[in-house]
């Protein structure tokens, strides 16, 4: 039976460590073997997560140069969706902005009715489809577990990498600090860190 109190910590401590992209990934998919026993579950180790990681990169910085937030947004949102693409179901990301932001809502509700969302929102992470598609036709306790804390802790590590490693003038603009969260639109989210003008401060959960 799929925890998802459970599965929730466990994201949140890798997101929360230094792990790499690779790394936390591994991390994350022995959690779910650890749940669940499925064979699908070593096909999902040897994803690309790199080359996905370039993509996205290009893919944010271009949204924050090309649709640079007003200076009165607080915080980034993430969010996770499921989208049809094809006729068929798969994980999404886009992002989004507010100027409305609270450290301590545990319900995100900052994050709903946007007051930034960029033309350029939607993200392609082969990554993402991958994960959903694979484990969409196993059982439904695999694919709970796959689709919740895999796409989640991807969408987290990959976000988490790019807050440090694209520059701090990129996010921010003229602002002197943008808090930035992930999660599912409609369910649970966390939040990452913020960046200021000294960089990627990182939520240590």
């Amino acid at each position: 039976m799929f925890d998802i109190a459970k599965s929730h910590d466990a994201v949140v401590a890798v997101l929360a460590s230094d792990a790499t992209v690779a790394d936390g990934m591994a991390q994350l998919i022995d959690f779910c073997a650890d749940q669940e026993s499925w064979q699908g579950w070593s096909a999902l180790r040897k994803l690309d997560f790199a080359a996905d990681e370039k993509r996205l990169k290009r893919w944010l910085q271009g949204v924050l140069t090309k649709e640079p937030p007003q200076k009165s947004i607080n915080a980034f949102w993430f969010g996770l969706f499921n989208p049809i693409v094809k006729d068929k179901a798969t994980c999404g990301m886009y992002m989004a902005g507010s100027k409305n932001f609270d450290a301590a809502d545990e319900t995100f509700d900052w994050a709903c009715d946007p007051d930034y969302f960029p033309n350029g929102r939607y993200a392609k992470s082969q990554v993402l489809d991958e994960i959903y598609r694979k484990v969409d036709k196993a059982k439904r306790s695999v694919s709970e577990y796959g689709e919740y804390v895999l796409c989640l802790g991807f969408g987290g590590l990959i976000i988490k990498t790019l807050a440090d490693r694209i520059g701090p003038e990129t996010w921010l603009g003229n602002s002197k600090a943008r808090a930035v969260a992930i999660g599912f639109d409609s369910g649970d989210g966390i939040f990452l860190g913020s960046i200021t003008k000294t960089g990627w401060h990182p939520n240590a959960a």
